[in-house]
């Protein structure tokens, strides 16, 4: 039978039956989806679907052995609901929990009102600056669950500070000991060296530093938690803790702290990497520190940990060198950080302490959603100006190339990625470095329609008569910006269109979109940064990417703001490209990526495998294509491999029928049969196969 197996989808097929049985004798889960819920679950405001009821249980079970645990769960799922409950239903010693809230900006505002319509008689406070927390510090214990929610901006800034040096006729001296500052050559520092970092006196380890009392005046809550409130919360809930992955970030450092003050720590997201295997390390060392140092791993070795489950290139550079009696060669060797990541990642710390989600979890009342990709000819002249422009980058780029240099890359992918968009009001390009003119691009006609725009505008028509409001994604936004222009042109078509800017406070764009749809809004352009966390779009089914940029974290959060929990309508999303352009190798090589980080989450394509040890970023892959002619597979047919794996998870079932499929008709007619205990089982299942592969 092996001799008939051609790759992994087949041999899941056929051995799949037998690889469970085999785990399911070893491997025995905290809590069996299915089983009977706590009696608190079945007394929430808002009754948790199935598989939600389920996480909380598993999470509560997780809790009791363990510190921390991680939700990845797709956008959409109701991941706020199972983060709310779980301190609700943990067992606290008898009392209610006190829980601790970080989340985006944004975001505040839901987290409150979805507390308290879901958390029987909660107590959810918004925290916006220190003396809404000194209250807290003579509370006595709990009459009823607390949820205090705080930005992870207002989390992480403190005060401004200035050095704190005396200034004498040799040069600065430290206030504590008098010391005169010199460097490592014995010469006097000048006080450039004590304004660009805090800096302690190498003698008496006194600051160099003090706090500004003619600027803002304010302390860190983070940092307040930790000194003054340390223990006081039971539960720390980081909502998209993917946004929190820096080392030495100011709003990491803020989660490492209010992680170490908490009693328990629960991470949320919906994206759990981008490609690299760094992309976690400072979350996992922050959530469990001790099975980092099992694996001789410290704080801020991520290049150990890059060796062990990601991809480093090294490259070494030679050159001869005469020697006083000998000729030889002298060298150096740089690490460079590539995108791709080792499955055993998971299998050692990530299956332990995490629960995956899937929106087909809770297909009963999810809509349909199709992913269409539009491929478009470009007009004449500007197919003609464009080939122009790219064969001249084209040149200099392989010039730049061949002298070991990769500066003009990022402005070749830029550049060939939003002209065809904008063809016109562009300068001249400039190389990076030495400012001279690389090229000048054609200035075209801004007094007509070009061909994307007019599919754009024949699409938003086609919703809107059929009542379904549309929002426009757009990358360029900048100097480079086409929502101006967008909106002007669905003005002119009678089309009501708003633009929703960056300068709209986080915290108050979900009351911004509110309005505008209040007021008859039918169409929203946005960048697709500005609502790819949190936000709901229910009434936007028609999600359209004019520009998508290159970002997997941005496109899988923004692809999903209306495929959600309580949508009623079927969800279309589309993606507009110029063919063949740039733009069309980023959409292919999008969506290869796209399939490898779906296969993080468990869910397979052999393409995707694959692709997750690509140790290429979207820059250098998309100048690759076109620098070496490289061919990358045809953007319909991964998309069209996408589209389906949405609404069919294996289609054909093992034997046993552990496997279920999204069937859009069934939905429509109400039909549908569910399995959950067999779906969710073999949802934890497929995630061990992938780490023994």
């Amino acid at each position: 039978m092996l001799q008939d197996v051609c790759d992994m989808n087949q041999y899941l097929k056929a051995y799949g039956s037998a690889l469970a049985d085999g785990i399911k004798g070893s491997a025995e889960p905290l809590f069996n989806p299915g089983d009977a819920w706590d009696e608190k679950l079945y007394s929430l405001l808002r009754k948790p679907y199935q598989a939600q009821g389920d996480a909380v249980m598993g999470l509560c079970n997780l809790l009791r052995d363990y510190d921390s645990a991680i939700v990845v769960g797709e956008m959409g799922c109701g991941k706020t609901i199972i983060g709310a409950a779980v301190p609700y239903v943990y067992e606290n010693g008898g009392t209610p929990a006190r829980s601790l809230v970080m989340c985006p900006g944004h975001l505040v505002k839901k987290w409150q009102r979805e507390v308290h319509e879901t958390i029987p008689d909660a107590d959810a406070r918004i925290i916006r600056k220190l003396d809404d927390l000194l209250y807290l510090e003579h509370n006595g214990k709990p009459a009823r669950p607390e949820y205090t929610i705080v930005s992870k901006d207002k989390a992480k800034l403190g005060y401004a500070w200035r050095p704190a040096v005396i200034e004498s006729k040799d040069g600065y001296h430290c206030p504590d000991c008098d010391k005169l500052l010199v460097n490592r050559d014995g010469i006097p520092v000048d006080y450039n060296y004590v304004t660009r970092t805090k800096r302690f006196c190498p003698d008496c380890n006194g600051a160099l530093w003090q706090a500004d009392n003619e600027r803002m005046r304010r302390f860190p809550l983070s940092e307040y938690v930790k000194r003054y409130l340390n223990g006081y919360f039971d539960f720390l809930i980081a909502d998209e803790v993917h946004e929190l992955k820096g080392g030495s970030t100011a709003q990491g450092n803020s989660f490492g702290a209010l992680s170490s003050a908490c009693g328990k720590t629960i991470g949320l997201t919906g994206t759990l990497l981008g490609g690299y295997a760094d992309d976690i390390f400072y979350v996992l060392y922050r959530l469990s520190p001790a099975s980092m140092k099992e694996e001789g791993l410290d704080y801020g070795q991520v290049t150990g940990w890059m060796s062990k489950y990601g991809v480093l290139e090294r490259v070494t550079r030679t050159y001869p060198q005469d020697n006083v009696c000998s000729k030889g060669k002298k060298g150096r060797t740089v690490l460079k950080r590539k995108p791709g990541i080792s499955p055993l990642v998971f299998s050692r710390h990530l299956l332990d302490k995490s629960i995956f989600l899937s929106l087909s979890d809770m297909t009963d009342d999810l809509p349909p959603i199709s992913e269409n990709v539009h491929g478009i000819e470009m007009d004449e002249e500007l197919a003609e100006a464009y080939s122009g422009l790219e064969d001249e980058l084209l040149s200099a780029v392989k010039q730049a190339l061949s002298k070991g240099s990769k500066a003009l890359l990022g402005t070749y992918v830029n550049t060939l990625l939003s002209y065809p968009d904008r063809p016109f009001d562009n300068g001249p390009i400039i190389h990076p470095h030495t400012g001279q003119v690389i090229v000048e691009p054609m200035e075209l006609s801004k007094d007509r329609v070009y061909n994307k725009e007019r599919k754009l505008i024949e699409l938003i028509k086609d919703n809107l008569s059929e009542g379904r409001k549309v929002f426009t994604f757009a990358q360029y936004t900048g100097t480079k910006d086409v929502t101006t222009r967008l909106q002007e042109l669905l003005l002119d078509e009678g089309i009501d269109a708003e633009i929703l800017r960056a300068s709209v406070a986080p915290e108050k764009r979900e009351d911004w979109i509110k309005k505008k749809v209040d007021s008859g809004t039918d169409v929203v352009i946005a960048n697709p940064k500005l609502v790819q966390t949190g936000l709901d779009l229910y009434d936007f089914p028609e999600l359209t990417f004019y520009q998508t940029g290159y970002s997997i974290f941005t496109l899988r959060q923004a692809s999903r703001r209306s495929w959600r929990i309580g949508q009623k309508k079927p969800v279309t999303v589309n993606y507009l490209y110029y063919r063949p352009t740039m733009q069309e190798k980023a959409m292919s090589l999008m969506g290869s990526k796209l399939e490898a980080s779906l296969a993080i989450e468990g869910k397979f394509s052999e393409d995707g495998l694959l692709a997750l040890t690509q140790g290429e970023d979207m820059t250098t892959a998309m100048a690759r294509a076109l620098v070496a002619g490289l061919e990358t597979e045809g953007v319909e047919q991964i998309w069209s491999k996408l589209n389906q794996a949405n609404n069919t998870e294996y289609r054909e079932a093992a034997p046993d029928g552990w496997l279920f499929y999204t069937d859009p008709e069934n939905f429509l007619k109400k039909k549908r049969t569910r399995r959950r205990r067999n779906k969710a089982a073999f949802g934890s299942e497929q995630l061990f196969l992938f780490s023994d592969l």
